[in-house]
């Protein structure tokens, strides 16, 4: 059985077509629009942007990590993480051309994507995981799992991979895996440009003196919520109230990230994983 699907794109600016685009598949009143931060204010202006939505904030910087969130106002909401969140340069929101969104509806959505995201390679950067589902009646439930599972349609056909642990290549390559320094136990694999923390990886929650650091403690906070949020979701499981244990791949972009996870403290990932710095000097 062939499974295609349609996809309508419109460019409200031309001249920034990779920063700034509606999306809809022709069969649904879900639309969505892609966008900058830089691009932001541009989507106020556009039709049913202010709707009742659900939206999500996306980084690629050093890890993989997305906001989840809804708002009866759409993309007013989202004018307000300016301020108070810096980590993303995309974002996406979700509205209905025809506002049959309701706020039970952009609620349980958004929970629904919470506990999605928690089973991926993103890093959730929401305080709460919303553990508990709405109260939905199961005639409800229906259509806002028809609504769900199309607007995740959405977000893969723009680049948002709902995948779980980054599998290994069944050849593995010794070369690829580099090995945290003493006294640490961990082990990542370089794997298509990407940094693979490996099963077994022993990992710590931070050092309670990061706290105090000139950062104002975001180090502290990040690293806290990454280690709280492996565990919540499966992919650690606690040895105690500092350490845990990886029981799944977990993906990064960058080798400092699991290092300040495997020590508790901010490292710089070339030197942390010996043999990691020699490697790039060689390809250099």
């Amino acid at each position: 059985m062939i499974n295609n699907r349609t996809l309508m794109l419109h460019f409200p600016d031309a001249s920034h077509a990779t920063s700034l685009r509606i999306f809809q598949d022709p069969t649904s009143q879900i639309r969505g629009f892609y966008f900058t931060k830089s691009q932001l204010s541009k989507v106020e202006s556009l039709d049913y942007a202010n709707n009742h939505a659900v939206y999500f904030l996306f980084s690629t910087t050093e890890e993989s990590s997305v906001y989840i969130g809804q708002s009866v106002n759409g993309i007013k909401r989202i004018k307000s993480h300016l301020r108070d969140k810096d980590f993303w340069q995309f974002g996406i929101l979700f509205v209905t051309d025809n506002n049959s969104f309701d706020k039970l509806s952009i609620d349980y959505l958004e929970y629904y994507f919470i506990q999605a995201f928690s089973k991926t390679q993103y890093s959730l950067e929401n305080q709460d995981l919303r553990t508990t589902a709405p109260n939905v009646n199961v005639f409800n439930l229906s259509t806002l799992n028809s609504f769900a599972s199309q607007m995740q349609f959405l977000l893969e056909a723009m680049g948002i991979s709902f995948e779980a642990a980054a599998s290994i290549n069944e050849e593995i390559d010794e070369d690829e895996i580099f090995f945290a320094r003493s006294p640490h136990q961990a082990s990542i694999k370089l794997q298509d440009g990407r940094f693979i923390l490996l099963t077994n990886s022993i990992i710590k929650a931070p050092l309670s003196r990061t706290k105090d650091w000139s950062d104002s403690g975001r180090f502290y906070k990040r690293s806290y919520r990454r280690y709280t949020q492996l565990i919540e979701s499966g992919k650690a499981i606690k040895i105690d109230e500092m350490t845990a244990k990886l029981v799944d791949n977990v993906e990064f972009t960058s080798p400092s990230i699991p290092a300040g996870l495997c020590s508790g403290l901010s490292q710089n990932g070339w030197k942390f994983w010996k043999g990691l710095d020699e490697k790039r000097d060689k390809e250099s």
